[in-house]
């Protein structure tokens, strides 16, 4: 009684009593591992068959048609699993929406008549730990054909798992609406971005004036520079202190266009670490520009952010920093961040950086780029119309998390 106990799932359909059943993954589906073509059949003009050699073909939930091969090997079906089983993205999933060959990389994963296809990706998604390790090797991953048909997993009757699968398919919907949702409103901010910074759309006064021309200005002539530290990670901590720093690889990964420390995680400096004789001119203001300096690739170097709500809080930009600030030049807040992310200015940092393995920018080759800078009239209207985009994707984006935190909870619920 106790063992049928362990099998039901806490939160479950009034219909449905009967305890789950543990079985092999290989006893519900059958699993199809890759096998890559010869590499002389790949092509880039759709002859042949799509192939998918995973997880460079993968979406959010459905692969893209990037190569095929005229001599294919193994196929996967419409509505397969589709699941990396070689290196660091072992347990990546897509679900084929078509005929594919499937190269040694993936595996596929059909149900059959005893299972739900949908279903069993739901189960996967919520055993993947487990699954995972199964996975041999150090440094590269591997999930063989049959670690993957003997992993034990428990399962309820198939009117169950249909009653399941369409419950969450609900839920997948709601998760695909909003993230097409963001793709179209990211692609039209990129877009419209492009058309501003290049002149084509141009904003009229509130009295339905044209503003005057822009200016074209070099860097170094409506920004001064302001030291850095160089303080690792070690340095920091996220528990206390009374200075805060910004590290280059938040400004890579995390922190948006327009810096408002009320809504960011910022590490504190360690406080064994005096600060004492640091120029209180060096502490991040409104207005200011923290670049990245170095990256490993072209789009990410020089990358920045503008700081447009300090809260009167001692932040400090850290290692791999150029700390800019608009001294010579009256520049409206919100609209220098957006302005270092324009086309031709993002050219130009890619022109000037230098390194083989690692891209680097100067400060001497920074002040040298052109800007092309409107009256602070126009760029606040600049800056309010793509801030109001950026709220849209934000708020989208909340959704998303929100939608994704809730799939989460149910399938820890409604699985055993």
């Amino acid at each position: 009684m106790n063992s049928e106990k362990k099998n039901i799932p806490a939160l479950r359909f009034p219909e449905f009593t009967a305890a789950w059943c543990e079985k092999e993954l290989g006893a519900m589906s059958e699993i199809i591992m890759g096998q890559s073509p010869d590499g002389d059949s790949y092509n880039s003009k759709g002859v042949g068959t799509a192939l998918i050699n995973g997880p460079v073909e993968f979406t959010e939930r459905f692969p893209v048609k990037t190569k095929w091969t005229s001599k294919p090997t193994k196929f996967c079906r419409d509505k397969d699993i589709i699941f990396c089983v070689r290196g660091s993205t072992t347990g990546r999933m897509n679900i084929a929406n078509d005929v594919y060959c499937i190269g040694r990389g993936v595996a596929a994963i059909r149900a059959n008549k005893k299972s739900s296809s949908e279903f069993i990706e739901s189960l996967i998604t919520r055993n993947l730990a487990g699954i995972l390790t199964l996975a041999t090797g150090s440094t590269f991953f591997s999930l063989d054909s049959k670690s993957l048909r003997e992993f034990c997993i428990y399962f309820p009757d198939l009117p169950e798992q249909q009653k399941i699968a369409a419950f969450l398919s609900g839920v997948d919907e709601k998760i695909g609406q909003l993230l097409r949702k963001k793709e179209l409103l990211t692609k039209y901010k990129k877009g419209v971005m492009q058309q501003i910074f290049d002149q084509k759309i141009r904003f009229k006064d509130d009295n339905g004036n044209n503003f005057p021309d822009w200016e074209e200005k070099k860097l170094g002539e409506v920004f001064t520079f302001r030291s850095t530290n160089s303080f690792s990670r070690d340095n920091l901590n996220y528990v206390d202190g009374e200075v805060k720093n910004i590290h280059y690889g938040d400004i890579h990964t995390k922190f948006k266009t327009l810096f408002d420390i009320t809504e960011e995680r910022v590490p504190f400096i360690n406080t064994e670490i005096s600060v004492e004789r640091i120029d209180v001119d060096n502490y991040c203001k409104k207005g200011d520009l923290i670049i990245a300096d170095a990256s490993e690739d072209y789009a990410d170097v020089g990358k920045s952010i503008e700081i447009v709500n300090p809260n009167d809080e001692k932040v400090l930009a850290g290692l791999h920093t150029i700390h800019a600030r608009p001294d010579l030049f009256e520049m409206e807040s919100g609209f220098s961040g957006y302005l270092m992310k324009s086309r031709k200015v993002r050219l130009q940092i890619m022109t000037i950086a230098q390194g083989t393995k690692v891209l680097s920018i100067s400060t001497g080759r920074l002040s040298k780029i052109e800007l092309d800078i409107p009256s602070q009239a126009e760029q606040q209207k600049i800056a309010d119309f793509l801030t109001a985009i950026d709220k849209k994707i934000d708020l989208v984006n909340t959704q998303l998390e929100k939608t994704k935190t809730f799939k989460k909870g149910l399938l820890q619920q409604m699985f055993v």
